[in-house]
Formats: C-alpha cells, sequence, structure tokens
C-alpha cells in the first residue's frame, strides 16, 4: 500500500506548495497570477484557489491589496542581510558579524558582509543589493552616498552602535551611562578622590556624551579633582598609538612631579591597552599605584597583566535586537523610529584597587632600568 503523502494532500493544499515554491524566487512585492489564471493553468475552481491562498496570507507570505490582486511578502522568500563593517581587523566587529550570521541562518536568510575602507567611507559599492542593511556609525558621521541611496529607496537601515533617533534612523546601542556611573562610583569607595578620564575616541556626539557624563557623576560625588585627558584622536587614523604617543609625552612632562590622580577611566580599549606600557615605562604600577578601568568590550581586556577591569555587552543579545527590528520593518511597519537599547555590565578585573596615600613620581622613561640598560650596552 501506497505512503506517499501528497495522495493524502486536497487540491488547494497542493495549490498552496506550488505557489510557495513560487514565492521563494519572486522578488517582495511582485504580484502573483489572479484567481481567474490559476483557475484556468490547474482546472480547478475559484474556491479551490481562494482556499490555496488563505494558506499563504495565514502565513504571512502573500498581501491582499483591494482592486490591485496579490502580491508577494518579504517572508515569502529568503531575506538577503547586508552587514557592513570596515575591513581593518576587529574582535567586537567580528563577534557582532559572527552573532548576526548564526542569528540569519536560523530565519533561514542570507548574510552578506560589505567591507570598507575605514578611511574612505564614500568609496563603498553603492550598487550593494540587499533587503535590510545593518551598518555602522561610521557610515552616518560621514554622509556615506549609500545611506543616501538606502533612505530614497526606504530600504530598512538598522545603525548598529549607536544612537541615531534625532536623524531618524533605526538603531541599536549599548547603555553606556549606568556603567560610568558605577565605575566613578566604586573608585570612590576605594578611596579614589582624584580621578582622570582618557578622551581617546574620536569627537563623536555619543563620546562628548560619555565625558559629559563623567564629569557630572565626579561633581555629584565631591571628587576633589577630575582632569579630561584630550587624546584628539581622529576617525580613520590609528586611536591605540595616538593614545600611546599621547600619554607617553603626557607622563614625560610631568616628570620628576608625582601623578596628580591615582585612577585613570578611558573611553576606549584604544586608551587602555597602551596604558599599561607608558605607565610601566614611567615607573607607576597598576593597581598599586594607579586603578585603571575601561568603557568598552574588549575580548583581549583578560589577557592583560593585570587583568583590565571594562565594560561588556553581550555581542548576541546586540545582534538579536538589529535582527529583531529588521523583522519588523521587512513585516511592513512605518512606524517613524524603531530603537532598542542593550544594557552594558561591569567585568571587575585585578586593574582596581585601593588608592594609594599620594600620587606616584613619574620617572623619565629614559630612567627604566632596563631601557638604561639597553642604552648603554649600544
Amino acid at each position: 500500500m501506497s505512503t506517499n503523502p501528497l495522495q493524502h494532500q486536497t487540491k488547494y493544499e497542493h495549490l498552496a506548495d506550488i505557489l510557495k515554491e513560487r514565492l521563494r524566487s519572486l522578488p517582495n512585492g511582485n504580484r502573483l497570477p489572479s484567481v481567474r489564471s490559476l483557475m484556468k493553468r490547474f482546472q480547478i475552481s475559484q474556491h479551490t484557489v481562494m482556499s490555496a491562498l488563505r494558506i499563504l496570507e495565514d502565513e504571512h507570505l502573500i498581501s491582499r491589496r483591494n482592486g490591485s490582486g496579490v502580491f508577494a511578502s518579504p517572508e515569502s522568500r529568503a531575506a538577503t542581510i547586508c552587514f557592513c563593517r570596515p575591513h581593518d581587523i576587529n574582535p567586537l566587529l567580528d563577534r557582532n558579524e559572527q552573532s548576526l550570521r548564526t542569528l540569519c541562518l536560523e530565519r533561514g536568510w542570507k548574510l552578506i558582509v560589505a567591507r570598507f575602507d575605514a578611511k574612505q567611507v564614500h568609496f563603498l559599492d553603492e550598487e550593494i543589493s540587499a533587503d535590510a542593511f545593518i551598518l555602522p556609525p561610521e557610515l552616518v558621521t560621514f554622509r556615506s552616498p549609500l545611506l543616501g541611496r538606502l533612505s530614497n529607496n526606504r530600504t530598512p537601515v538598522v545603525i548598529l552602535g549607536r544612537d541615531t533617533g534625532e536623524l531618524g534612523l533605526d538603531f541599536v546601542t549599548g547603555d553606556e551611562f549606568p556603567v560610568i556611573r558605577e565605575f566613578v562610583t566604586v573608585l570612590a569607595r576605594h578611596g579614589h578622590r582624584h580621578i582622570a578620564y582618557l578622551n581617546c575616541e574620536p569627537p563623536f556626539h555619543e563620546v562628548k556624551r560619555r565625558v559629559d557624563r563623567f564629569l557630572e557623576t565626579c561633581q555629584w560625588l565631591g571628587l576633589k579633582s577630575f582632569p579630561i585627558l584630550e587624546v584628539h584622536a581622529q576617525y580613520g587614523t590609528d586611536s591605540i598609538q595616538r593614545s600611546e604617543e599621547f600619554l607617553t609625552n603626557y607622563l614625560e612632562s610631568l616628570s620628576p612631579h608625582r601623578l596628580p590622580f591615582t585612577a585613570l577611566v578611558t573611553g576606549s580599549a584604544a586608551g587602555s591597552i597602551p596604558a599599561f606600557r607608558a605607565f610601566y615605562d614611567a615607573g607607576v604600577r597598576i593597581p598599586r599605584d594607579l586603578s585603571l578601568c575601561c568603557l568598552g568590550s574588549d575580548p583581549r581586556a583578560k589577557y592583560t597583566t593585570p587583568g583590565l577591569c571594562n565594560t561588556a555587552t553581550n555581542n548576541l543579545e546586540l545582534a538579536a535586537a538589529a535582527i529583531r527590528i529588521v523583522e519588523t520593518r521587512l513585516a511592513g511597519s512605518d512606524a517613524p523610529l524603531l530603537s532598542e537599547t542593550i544594557p552594558y555590565r561591569i567585568v571587575w578585573r585585578e586593574s582596581v584597587g585601593t588608592a594609594p596615600k599620594s600620587g606616584r613620581t613619574i620617572r623619565k622613561k629614559s630612567s627604566h632600568p632596563r631601557l638604561a640598560g639597553r642604552k648603554a650596552a649600544d
């Protein structure tokens, strides 16, 4: 006896399966054949056709427009999502890309990755085609032509990593303000009354807001001093190198005086990673002489010695929020703005300690025993 399940299908279920296959290759918004043409082609009744279309409509694969016909919905085929990112090595972007790929695969979507030169965003291929785009903040800051084209075409766009609500662009970002307050508050509890902030990121709007929140918190706690150390980083340059040069020059300018703060909060890992070397060369030990905190999620933080206290967010949560917004837009939402904010958390590590009784005296880099010995050998 045959067990072929197709023999147990009704005519309208069989037609629904045929139409589903066609929908997988049909672009969004394209019109399906009319009811009359389907009746004629498959030699079936109007009731059978309408029953098949009802199945597709219940599964959100089609939409009916009075007087116009039946059209393919975004869910009727595998959506293509484009993630744009700079081509330089970046562990955080790597994890975002992997998280987006995992979530797209779960939905049967295709993820394509478009890489661009961080110094020349205007050369990003404007002919990239996708159902939705997840873009980095750089393309907003430097007014990428691609962003303008997508806006004109009403293609769904989600900015990953910056609040772009003022521009009317959907976005997903992390909430840094609570962790800034927590950083400073905990440092104050450890006896730190002189806390500095290393502003090592390009002058984006959010970066300025971080500095403002740091200053507000320090004033609220009644700290004695809270200087802002300005690296003057520019987008498209190596922020780590600029931070290293700034810290080296700054510490040499202090020698042989004492360091005027006992704790330092850096705006990103671009400032904290070179800080270890610069302060070590100046005779400052972390955390004995200086506590160090980093506003930023960087996988390298746990490998430093001592371990770097930094912030972290779940990359999968960040990517999932972006995908949820994409899904909402592809489903036809015309809401003026969609956004999600993912909370950051602090990963406390060994780079934070109790405040010393006084600031460490800075020595010149050349006075470091190891370096002095090397110079003598030369």
